[in-house]
Order: structure tokens, then C-alpha cells, then sequence
């Protein structure tokens, strides 16, 4: 933040007026929900990869019918497992299954049945401490990911008690359903378009790509990123850098 008010004190004043919560990761209780960098970004940067270079028009025709697949397939999936009567979303399932396996090896100690507090060991000797009451245990993975880890369903398993409870309801197939329950209507055809009566839009000079030479990447980098550069050239014939064989002055003597 200090640096932040250095380089620009409007934007230091700007982000100081919204709660931190809402905006760092370092406040955020610990739902950080495995976004620990900007995939997120990279995700939208990743699926408009090949529409960038195109016009207006065909970038917005792309993005629309790229969004209607996303959306049939999606929908297609949770229609079915709603009518297969499955609960949650395949990845919970698969993610449950392997925590379930884990769990049938771990030794539990229970200390309150009122309260439900547990220690839990694992097979590498790892001890932790849960509540049952409060969806708490001390590895932290129940709260950062929304479903039991595989401590809590040790735990479960030990009480005899239905460890799905414990599943957060955005997991569910009915909400992955109703995420891509929205449709798309067809585009009629151009001829059938309302005439259009507004400003011409051009675009900029600043804009055009300006020069020879492979463009610049549009990869979204971070701290863990390698920074793009030029790479030093070596000479292929006397071996000494920053020229190449065509500008050899050695190339005569060799």
C-alpha cells in the first residue's frame, strides 16, 4: 500500500475506501478457493486467444457463439446427472471418492460427541484437531475448498454421520445446473438487422501494429513469470556475441 500511495495517492485513497476483504487475498479469512495468482485472467485471455487479432464483429460473433457452446455442453451435463439423481458436480464426486479411500486408513480419537471434537492421525503420523459443529479442521482444506477433507471424513465415518452435509450447496448438480441454465436466442440473418443510426466508429492510428518482427506476447505475467526480452546472439562461426553469422567481420578469415 505504501508503494501504491508513492507512485499514485488518488488510487491509494480509491483502494483504502473499499473494504480489504473485498479485494486481498491476505484478508479474505482464508477462502482464497485455490486463486493463488491470475489464472482466473489467464483463463479469459486463454479462450479469446485467437479472436484478438480479429475486427469488432467478428470478436463479438466469436465470443457469442464460443459462449452458447460453453453453455449447451454444461447444461447437457447437469440436465443428465439431475436426472441420474447424482448430488454434486463430477469433479466433488471424484474429489470425495479419493478422500473417502484416504480416510479408511486414519486413527480417530474423539474427545466431545456433544461438541464433536476429534484428533484425527494420519498414515504419515500427522495429527489434527477438528470440530464437527463448526466444519473446522486445523489442515484448513474444508474451509478453503468448501467440501470435507479427508480428516472430517474420518470423523463422519466414526460417528456414523453423512459426510455430504458437510458439502457447501454451491457444489450441488442442481446449482452447476442452474449456472448454465441461461440460453442463447439465434442471431437473425444481417439483412433482418434495424438500421443502424449512429456515430461511425474508427479506430485509432495509436492502435495498428506498427513495424516487422514477432509481436509482443499478450500473456497476463506475474512475479512468477519470466519477463520477456531480448536474448543475446551468438555468431555461429566465431562463437563471440551480440552479432550473427551474417555480420561475422571474422567471416573472410574462418
Amino acid at each position: 500500500m505504501h508503494t501504491i500511495g508513492r507512485i499514485n495517492s488518488e488510487a491509494l485513497q480509491w483502494l483504502e475506501a473499499i473494504p480489504v476483504h473485498l479485494w486481498a487475498l491476505s484478508h479474505d479469512g482464508g477462502r482464497r478457493y485455490g486463486l493463488m495468482t491470475t489464472n482466473i485472467s489467464e483463463v479469459f485471455n486463454s479462450v479469446l486467444k485467437g479472436a484478438c487479432c480479429l475486427p469488432v464483429t467478428a470478436l463479438v460473433q466469436l465470443t457469442f457463439f464460443r459462449l452458447n457452446g460453453y453453455f449447451v455442453a454444461r447444461r447437457e451435463v447437469g440436465a443428465n446427472r439431475l436426472a441420474s439423481a447424482e448430488q454434486f458436480t463430477p469433479y466433488v464426486d471424484a474429489q470425495l471418492q479419493g478422500r473417502v479411500v484416504k480416510a479408511g486408513s486414519m486413527e480417530i480419537v474423539l474427545y466431545d460427541h456433544v461438541k464433536g471434537l476429534f484428533h484425527v492421525k494420519s498414515r504419515r503420523g500427522r495429527t489434527h484437531r477438528l470440530n464437527l459443529h463448526e466444519k473446522n479442521c486445523t489442515c484448513g482444506k474444508t474451509l478453503i475448498y468448501g467440501f470435507p477433507c479427508s480428516h472430517m471424513i474420518a470423523a463422519c465415518q466414526h460417528r456414523c454421520v453423512d459426510f455430504r452435509l458437510f458439502v457447501e450447496g454451491y457444489y450441488s448438480t442442481q446449482s452447476y445446473y442452474n449456472t448454465w441454465a441461461s440460453l442463447f436466442h439465434p442471431i437473425f440473418n444481417e439483412d433482418e438487422w434495424p438500421l443502424y443510426d449512429g456515430p461511425t466508429i474508427v479506430p485509432p492510428d495509436s492502435l495498428q501494429r506498427m513495424g516487422s518482427g514477432r509481436p509482443r506476447s499478450t500473456w497476463l505475467h506475474n512475479e512468477m513469470d519470466v519477463r520477456e526480452g531480448k536474448t543475446s546472439i551468438t555468431c555461429g562461426l566465431c562463437k563471440q556475441p551480440g552479432h550473427n553469422r551474417r555480420s561475422c567481420l571474422n567471416r573472410n578469415q574462418l
